[in-house]
């Protein structure tokens, strides 16, 4: 349908996701830590925030495969497609989610879930008004039988044989996501600086 134009809090979503992220990303990396390095809790916080992140890289990956070079083009209802209708958004607030638990911080993980509402009320909701007047009511149906967010892999996935993929989409979500790698092992870095007593702590945040 010509004339359709995504909405400006999509266009600009990265700056939204900066701004929202960065200022309490910041205020976290000068404040007192409150789980020692290296204890019991450290490694548990490390552990889940490796989890996260291989469910970012997975979702990504995964929903690239089916959307990769055909984004506006078709609407995509298979694979990660059936059991939710952002698989990419989820695997970034994963993304989110690992480097808050890398940091160690209560806060950032708060701040997280507070910027993912914002996402879904502003660049998520915005994107489905774009997609209904692109794709009309056969977006509609998929609306109503697939989660907005949280995906119900048990009751709704479905997905063909195989599919055409296409390789430049695919190679250019990996390099996002060895770009993305850096983020967690700076998280660290910021961590052990933390616990130095050198290191500058302005604030105290759980």
């Amino acid at each position: 349908m010509k004339g359709l134009r995504h909405s400006c809090f999509f266009e600009n979503r990265g700056i939204l996701g900066f701004l929202l992220l960065f200022p309490i990303g910041l205020a976290v990396s000068f404040s007192t830590p409150m789980i020692p390095e290296d204890s019991f809790m450290d490694s548990v916080m490390d552990s889940l925030g490796w989890g996260l992140f291989l469910t970012y890289a997975s979702f990504r990956l995964w929903a690239t495969m089916y959307i990769g070079g055909r984004k506006d083009k078709q609407l995509q209802t298979e694979g990660p497609y059936s059991i939710t209708r952002n698989p990419l958004y989820l695997g970034s607030f994963c993304f989110a989610l690992s480097v808050a638990c890398f940091f160690d911080s209560i806060s950032l993980l708060l701040m997280v879930s507070f910027a993912s509402g914002i996402y879904l009320h502003l660049v998520v909701k915005d994107e489905e008004v774009y997609m209904e007047n692109k794709f009309g009511s056969e977006f509609k149906e998929y609306c109503q039988r697939t989660p907005r967010f949280i995906p119900s892999i048990f009751r709704y996935y479905h997905s063909e044989d195989s599919i055409n993929v296409n390789l430049p989409a695919m190679k250019s979500e990996a390099k996002r996501l060895w770009r993305a790698a850096l983020l967690p092992i700076l998280a660290e870095i910021i961590m052990h600086f933390r616990a130095a007593p050198w290191w500058p702590h302005w604030f105290t945040l759980p």
